[in-house]
């Protein structure tokens, strides 16, 4: 079995398991007052201690002289481009256009929705800023509005998705009278000494090229880094023998579930609805991920503190207070309160010991 050694978290404690997750959820009409208060008060669950778990047992095969390739690493100057390209178009400005609605523009709308002639609740606003192109409402609405003027009145015949959250709309044929406002495309800044002094602490193109690229090639040597200790990881679980505990397996996947859970409730949502929104994929295909890393989760521990337990590496408070510093709390007692001892110093010992192997791996 290949599994992906933890060495390195998204943050440190289980409140920010999935924090730089990509997208948002979208949102759509006809969301009614009561639904958005319903969903802002989603169930939260407590995370089990894993302090005193048994994982299982390991019979550890060798784990000094490893030999692991590191990924050679490079920059090229579509790369470059490409990561400018990026920062030019975050710096994107929203100007009022006098042409017709193109995929892409933010228009200014009012809409009310009516079925069978009433105006439902959540189906009417005014103001409203929507980018075309974002799937942010229902199938037709935002195609509906490409070729519109400012100051149109347009009239969308369409058809809510069975599967609609809403059981009253779900299937329905529904009218949008849409009035669009304003129409404003996306203007993306020249690149120049200008722009560069203006969003960064660089005064040249060049300048700040250079360090675009310093950036990319930081980050490339990070992934090399972290591919090339995994690879070490695998390479001793592989010349191991590891028998996890059911039972830590599944206390391990029941709070991460609960982590995502809880987070799930800052967003106002339930586990389901949070996991498609965020990553676009089904519950039980999700959950089935999680077992998984849970299993590798097992592994990982045992292996670890089986070497730590060989080696005598331990952790002082001193590890502690660095780790806290690395991460922005005030002190270690806060972190401690806040992501747990066992968590703490499990993200300690993972990186401690990871050091000592590739410390004494051969590295080609």
């Amino acid at each position: 079995m290949k599994k992906i050694f933890k060495v390195c978290m998204c943050g440190l404690v289980a409140a920010t398991l999935i924090s730089g997750c990509s997208k948002k959820p979208a949102e759509k009409p006809a969301e009614t007052e009561t639904e958005a208060t319903e969903s802002s008060a989603q169930e939260t669950l407590a995370v089990e201690d894993l302090t005193g778990v048994d994982n299982g047992t390991i019979t550890l095969g060798d784990y000094k002289g490893i030999e692991v390739t590191k990924d050679p690493v490079e920059v090229t100057d579509d790369e470059v481009n490409q990561a400018v390209q990026n920062d030019l178009s975050s710096n994107a400005k929203d100007v009022e256009v006098d042409r017709a609605v193109q995929k892409d523009d933010v228009v200014n709308i009012d809409y009310v929705g009516t079925k069978d002639g009433v105006a439902f609740d959540g189906g009417t606003a005014q103001g409203y800023d929507l980018t075309i192109g974002s799937g942010q409402f229902i199938e037709g609405f935002e195609d509906g509005l490409v070729g519109a003027k400012k100051g149109d009145k347009v009239s969308l015949n369409l058809t809510f998705p069975e599967g609609y959250q809403n059981a009253d709309l779900a299937g329905k044929a529904v009218v949008f009278e849409v009035t669009v406002n304003t129409v404003k495309e996306k203007q993306i800044p020249e690149l120049n000494d200008a722009f560069v002094q203006e969003t960064t602490s660089f005064k040249t193109v060049d300048e700040y090229k250079e360090d675009k690229k310093q950036t990319l090639l930081t980050n490339k040597n990070d992934e090399a880094d972290q591919k090339m200790k995994s690879d070490i990881y695998t390479a001793i679980l592989n010349g191991s023998k590891v028998e996890t505990k059911q039972e830590a397996i599944d206390a391990n996947f029941n709070n991460i579930i609960a982590r995502y859970t809880n987070q799930a409730a800052a967003y106002g949502m339930d586990f389901k609805t949070f996991v498609g929104a965020f990553t676009g994929m089904g519950e039980e295909d999700f959950k089935n991920i999680i077992k998984t890393q849970a299993e590798a989760t097992v592994e990982q521990r045992l292996i670890v503190n089986a070497i730590a337990e060989k080696e005598g590496i331990t952790i002082t408070d001193e590890d502690r207070k660095e780790v806290a510093e690395q991460m922005g709390y005030e002190n270690a007692e806060k972190m401690i309160e806040t992501a747990g001892q066992f968590d703490v110093d499990d993200y300690i010992m993972n990186n401690k010991v990871m050091d000592f192997l590739t410390e004494n791996a051969v590295i080609k």
